[in-house]
């Protein structure tokens, strides 16, 4: 008997490339960067590129989601050991209070920790902790930038968008470790048999 279908681990480097150009273009494209357009002059240059920005926001969230629940799947299908956390939640983590701040970054160490990796040399960890707390360095700012007592500080915007630069370096790079590891898994994949009773 083999492992069901659904558990048949598939390559996400289609979805891995489509994230990283995506996370790469809203970076450039993010509406909030400070002074980037005169406050009181939003006309219809303005008003096209919050729109164009807010599309490609939207298609980097959920290309980016769709890589990481695939990778997430995968990472059931090639390991033995048990994890912690549904695949729903690879999805969900991201969009549920309080836990948004932790579980997704819990999510990608274990994603990363079920394909075989040499500790002494691997620095993946390093890389996925690092872009976690850039992206959560960015966050902290960009809420106090919106609250109504910062919403005019160009150094705390500056911060944010710096922040948000550098986890967007951090999560390409992040994307590129776990999709390697697990382009070559899934290359050496073989089904396990269990013996009929």
């Amino acid at each position: 008997m083999t492992r069901p279908s659904d558990a048949v681990p598939r390559s996400p480097h289609s979805l891995a490339r489509a994230a990283q150009i995506l996370v790469a273009l809203y970076a450039l494209l993010d509406p909030t960067r400070p002074k980037l357009f005169d406050a009181t002059d939003h006309g219809l240059f303005y008003s096209r590129y919050v729109s164009a920005s807010a599309l490609v926001g939207l298609a980097t969230l959920v290309t980016f989601l769709l890589w990481f629940r695939r990778c997430r799947y995968n990472a059931q299908a090639l390991s033995v050991g048990p994890f912690a956390h549904t695949p729903g939640w690879a999805v969900g983590a991201w969009f549920t209070p309080v836990l948004m701040w932790w579980r997704p970054r819990r999510i990608a160490l274990d994603i990363h920790r079920a394909v075989g990796h040499d500790p002494a040399t691997d620095t993946t960890v390093t890389l996925i902790n690092a872009w976690w707390a850039a992206w959560i360095a960015h966050m902290a700012a960009a809420v106090t930038v919106t609250s109504t007592s910062y919403t005019d500080s160009v150094v705390l915007s500056v911060v944010s968008q710096a922040l948000y630069l550098i986890a967007a370096v951090f999560v390409i790079l992040v994307i590129q470790r776990i999709t390697a590891a697990q382009t070559r898994a899934v290359a050496a994949y073989a089904p396990a048999e269990v013996p009929a009773a």
